[in-house]
């Protein structure tokens, strides 16, 4: 059977907290760290990407309005906490709270849209429809992908600072 909105946007949230959790591994080189934070990266930009994109076709029914503008609003803060703790060194006390809170962002976001948001979408769209967007989402989860880099191996001062030790 085809998957669902549903079932890709459970997969997605859960892929990200396995890599969000891997950023507090205490035994982690820095080197393992940033190439954990890229991962970070890559997926949750697809990621919300991918969602504002298909979700925007609601933002006009009124009863979906607030929980689109919601989803939008939890991908901002989240990209805005990415963005802090791509410029710290990473395995640094700051950095692990950083990761910490981008990580129990990430878990709420995911917790308010499984339930509310999913729970509107299925009141306002068929099984098959659901699978549509579930298709659409796929689609543009990998478009934005394939317009992403990877990150340089290493933030240069990080690196000759590491070397100094």
């Amino acid at each position: 059977m085809p998957a669902d909105f549903l079932t890709l946007l459970q997969r997605d949230h859960s892929d990200l907290q396995e890599e969000l959790t891997r950023l507090l591994e205490p035994t982690a080189t820095a080197a393992e760290l940033r190439a954990f934070l890229d991962g970070v990266r890559l997926g949750l930009v697809a990621h919300a990407e991918a969602e504002d994109i298909v979700l925007g076709r609601f933002e006009d029914i009124p009863e979906l309005q607030d929980l689109v503008a919601q989803a939008r609003t939890a991908h901002f803060a989240q990209e805005s906490a990415l963005s802090s703790l791509v410029t710290m060194r990473p395995g640094t006390a700051g950095w692990r709270d950083r990761a910490r809170q981008l990580r129990e962002l990430v878990a709420h976001h995911a917790r308010q849209e499984e339930s509310l948001l999913m729970a509107a979408l299925k009141a306002h769209a068929s099984a098959d429809e659901l699978r549509q967007l579930a298709g659409a989402f796929a689609t543009e989860r990998l478009r934005q992908l394939s317009m992403l880099q990877p990150s340089a191996p290493a933030f240069a001062p990080f690196t000759i600072a590491e070397a100094a030790y």
